[in-house]
């Protein structure tokens, strides 16, 4: 932080402020150079010239201290002449170096002798001719070069410092007029001439302190930086912490904590590392707190004093106030309160001039409730605009006023990269540059992307090679990074390597950011991980979830998980950005033929026991029965991700075809279903229209491929063994125009790709229960930025079976997919989360219901 994000008064007193906390500890946190010169010696002085050092420490800053020093003008003219100090004037300075009275007192003369032992601190002592020379003044430097120019009256006095009163006013480089400027000029030049003893005015004279009284100085030293007055207290065990770590003081006499001890080696071996008295670096509040409930038992056992630091006390009120607030604050935030419209209007002004998109009036302040939050989700539905919302956010961050931010790791599907690089590019024209690292571009070992990553204002990383690079993005990741997870819902099982690489990499970030369009693809416990992502040890605090509450909780405990959710998540709808809505459904079904009839027939047959089975047979069998020649392959179907929980229900190797049965299969070349969605294909292409096919299985795409080139249109495939090279390169041919048909899969491309400036209409030949795939496949043509008027036109093809006869599953599919899409529209109009299960068994056993 800069001078310039302080709060800053022109004068203080202590008669009405607390000058400790109001300007010494926030100035020198963020000082790196503090020259100061003052006008008496004695340890009370000496503690007072030391409030708010312990922040030089932090910032690797120095002092320079002189003390001018009255005595008697033979005195003055012999040390000028190069004399040491007469002993009885040496003595007489010694004997003022005693322990002040007040603890604080003590604690900031502590800390002076320890700054000056470890050399942050330089005393020079400035001889005066007796009564000639009070001067008083300080002049801080921070990281930018801005100076804080301080002087007081000229009353200090020895009974002013003996009841700690204090006055200054100040003067800052970059609020002073040219005027006042020269008062800094002059007070560092001042400083420079008394501490080079280049001074000609003869009335004070400077030199080196004397080794004798430095020494006497630094007797004091206890060794650390004292943060509490409570560690002074004696025979006790001090709780305490420095850097966010928790530390103890031992200062026991009556009792002995041996490292032996069965409290120490078991009741408290997980909070230590690598072992007592040294806690370990990572402790979250809710394990501090655990370690002072031990604490306060061990000792009432064993009959010894241990105080909590009130500087730890503090601490830990403010993490759980802070999320509280959070909380409160984000309701605000998502009702647009009337009181953060002043800083709203800060941030739109700072995003317009930063971005060449114009973000719709939903988009900035989502990107505002993001930046306001620091932390936070955004389940604003799929082609809403959420890469553009968190580019909002990053104009801001990034902005040369804000300055809070150098770049964004987004971690997500690799099919996402090229969206995330043409975004930035679109949003910010030729005002910002793309830096970008992506992971897939060339061979990156963790070196290359230690020594690039620190001129990329965009570092591109996929969920796949997350454990790979963990080491590196954990030291890449800080405080000026903005940490993406796309697609969140990704990150699944509550114990995987993925969520608990997530989960480490994400602690060092300064902002953290969770997207996903369907939060809840499978129950409660989905929200687990990103909750644990974004809020760590304050999830214990505030949330305090435990997974198997999760699982399947009763209707009090969903209205408690909605009512703790509420503020931490943004959620826009597509009609709420004035997307226009997409025409109804057009369905088209097709009556099977006697072939096909006789297909199906046979399927109940062979299946009739494996509703799974039976399940993925008719899908194949309404499209593509050449499939049901081959074994089923739950990966090629699901992904690879998804395919595990199907895995243990596919059980086909035991069903073998007669010749006979595999004779009705081979009658039926292509069924009358799959004939009808190439004609439509064909129709489209003939009235100048893109369209895409979405299938279920690779036997069908290539297919469907072959038979549109034999038409004489240009088709192209994208599934999951495209690399992802040529993927972009289809992408951006479709886009231009270039290609006719694009056929492809839903867990290949249904999430974070943009196809709906050029393509509108969506053919659905084969497809799943799966509501998060069915929605974000529609999701590529119909999202934010199609003109008022725009159609998009989806097309549901079924095949029927005959009257009296087995049926096919595509109509009941269908309708279950719209009940599960009804149900979810209401919870977002409610502004409520509920699971939103992609496909699950009992469905499929429902299919079959008689």
């Amino acid at each position: 932080m800069s001078y310039r994000e302080l709060t800053l008064q022109p004068s203080y007193y202590t008669t009405t402020s607390d000058i400790a906390k109001e300007f010494y500890n926030p100035v020198l946190s963020n000082t790196v150079s503090y020259d100061r010169v003052s006008g008496y010696f004695s340890s009370q002085a000496l503690a007072s010239y030391a409030k708010g050092l312990e922040g030089l420490i932090n910032n690797n800053g120095h002092m320079r201290l002189i003390i001018s020093i009255d005595i008697s003008e033979s005195d003055f003219n012999l040390i000028k002449e190069g004399y040491v100090l007469r002993r009885e004037l040496k003595e007489s300075l010694i004997n003022q170096i005693d322990l002040p009275l007040s603890k604080i007192e003590q604690v900031n003369f502590f800390n002076l002798a320890n700054l000056i032992a470890n050399g942050y601190v330089d005393i020079k002592i400035g001889f005066t001719k007796t009564g000639i020379f009070h001067s008083k003044f300080g002049l801080c430097q921070d990281f930018e070069g801005e100076i804080i120019y301080f002087t007081g009256s000229n009353n200090e006095t020895q009974a002013a410092i003996s009841h700690n009163f204090e006055s200054f006013d100040i003067t800052t480089t970059w609020l002073a007029s040219p005027f006042d400027q020269q008062k800094i000029l002059k007070a560092r030049d001042e400083f420079e001439r008394l501490w080079n003893a280049h001074h000609s005015d003869h009335i004070i004279y400077v030199k080196e302190i004397d080794e004798l009284i430095k020494n006497e100085i630094i007797k004091y030293d206890k060794g650390r930086v004292i943060l509490d007055t409570e560690t002074l207290t004696t025979d006790a065990l001090i709780l305490t912490i420095q850097d966010e770590k928790l530390v103890i003081i031992d200062n026991l006499e009556s009792y002995v904590i041996k490292p032996t001890d069965f409290f120490i080696t078991q009741r408290m071996a997980p909070y230590f590392y690598p072992g007592y008295p040294d806690f370990s670096d990572d402790l979250t509040y809710v394990e501090m707190k655990k370690v002072i409930d031990i604490f306060n038992k061990y000792s009432q056992r064993k009959k010894f004093k241990f105080i909590v630091s009130s500087r730890l006390e503090k601490y830990l009120e403010e993490k759980a106030y802070f999320i509280e607030e959070r909380s409160k604050y984000g309701i605000l935030l998502k009702g647009q309160d009337e009181k953060v419209l002043e800083r709203f209007k800060k941030f739109k002004e700072i995003v317009t001039k930063e971005l060449s998109r114009t973000l719709r009036d939903k988009q900035m302040w989502s990107a505002f409730y993001m930046q306001q939050m620091k932390n936070a989700s955004n389940f604003s539905v799929p082609g809403a605009g959420k890469t553009s919302m968190i580019y909002g956010v990053f104009a801001y961050l990034n902005s040369p006023e804000i300055n809070k931010v150098d770049k964004i790791v987004m971690i997500g599907p690799k099919n996402s990269f090229l969206s995330w690089k043409l975004e930035f590019e679109e949003n910010f024209g030729d005002k910002k540059r793309l830096k970008v690292l992506d992971i897939h571009e060339t061979q990156h070992n963790h070196f290359h992307i230690r020594m690039d990553s620190g001129e990329k204002n965009l570092i591109l990383i996929n969920y796949e090679s997350l454990q790979k690079y963990e080491s590196v993005l954990s030291d890449i990741i800080d405080q000026r990074t903005m940490l993406v997870f796309d697609e969140g819902h990704k990150i699944k099982g509550i114990q995987s390597k993925r969520a608990q690489s997530a989960k480490r990499v994400s602690v060092n970030a300064g902002y953290k950011y969770v997207l996903t369009g369907t939060p809840i693809p499978n129950n409660y416990q989905d929200i687990y991980n990103f909750l644990n992502i974004l809020y760590s040890d304050e999830y214990n605090m505030f949330f305090n979830f435990k997974p198997n509450d999760l699982l399947n909780p009763n209707p009090s405990k969903v209205e408690e998980i909605n009512d703790k959710m509420y503020p931490f998540f943004w959620r826009t709808t597509k009609q709420e950005l004035d997307v226009p809505p997409a025409n109804e459904d057009e369905i088209i079904q097709v009556n099977a033929n006697s072939e096909e009839q006789a297909i199906i027939d046979l399927l109940y047959l062979k299946y009739g026991d494996n509703p799974f089975n039976l399940y993925i047979r008719l899908m194949q069998a309404a499209s593509n029965p050449e499939l049901l020649l081959k074994s089923i392959d739950a990966i090629e179907m699901y992904g690879e991700e998804e395919s595990q929980k199907w895995l243990p229900f596919v059980n086909d190797k035991t069903i073998v075809f007669t010749e006979e049965e595999v004779s009705i299969i081979k009658q039926v070349s292509v069924t009358t279903k799959y004939k009808a969605a190439i004609d439509l294909a064909r129709q489209l292409y003939k009235e100048g229209k893109q369209s895409i096919i979405w299938c279920m299985f690779v036997n069908t795409i290539d297919k469907a491929y072959t038979d549109l080139r034999l038409k004489g249109m240009n088709p192209a495939v994208i599934y999951g063994s495209t690399p992802q090279e040529e993927r972009d390169s289809i992408i951006a041919n479709f886009k231009a125009g270039k290609i006719d048909v694009l056929i492809t899969n839903p867990h290949t491309l249904a999430e974070s790709v943009s196809l709906h400036k050029t393509c509108h209409d969506a053919i659905y030949l084969e497809y799943s229960f799966n509501l998060t795939h069915m929605l974000q496949s529609r999701d590529r043509i119909h999202r934010l930025g199609l003109p008022e008027g725009q159609y998009t036109q989806y097309y549901y093809f079924m095949l029927n079976g005959q009257e009296d006869r087995w049926n096919t599953i595509d109509e009941k599919i269908y309708i279950r997919l719209k009940e599960k899409e009804e149900r979810m529209m209401k919870a977002i109009e409610k502004g409520i989360l509920e699971p939103d299960p992609t496909e699950d068994y009992q469905e499929i056993l429902d299919l079959f219901k008689m």
